[in-house]
């Protein structure tokens, strides 16, 4: 799924993918491009249908996303509590840029999960 840019101020900023496939019972979503508002929201939207369905495994794969706002941040955040705390479920987060794993250290966000160098690696860490 696509997120078409609209304000000129950030036409610059690469359009942001989200892809979803499952291994076994775990749910892998690739990002792709500037995770931001807009980005965020459908991030969001597609992660909390995986969610409803009983899906409690979850590896990100942020490899293509190299930059990630605060709104973003937030959003991250708030996936991986509804995914660890509500659903007693697990992540692991894959591909971080040193920027934004730099980012996700400051804000806690690594305390709540595990990084791993390869999305095989974090597949194998949450499969039940």
């Amino acid at each position: 799924m696509t997120v078409p840019r609209t304000l000129p101020y950030i036409a610059c900023m690469a359009e942001f993918n989200v892809e979803f496939s499952t291994i076994g019972k775990v749910v892998v979503v690739r990002t792709q491009g500037y995770l931001d508002d807009a980005g965020g929201k459908v991030f969001r939207e597609k992660c909390t249908e995986y969610i409803n369905k009983g899906c409690i495994y979850f590896v990100f794969n942020m490899s293509e996303t190299p930059v990630i706002n605060s709104t973003g941040l937030s959003i991250l955040l708030d996936l991986m509590v509804q995914i660890i705390d509500y659903n007693e479920g697990e992540v692991a987060i894959t591909g971080l840029s040193t920027l934004t794993k730099t980012a996700l250290r400051m804000t806690g966000v690594l305390t709540l999960c595990d990084y791993y160098e390869t999305e095989e690696e974090a597949v194998a860490a949450v499969t039940p």
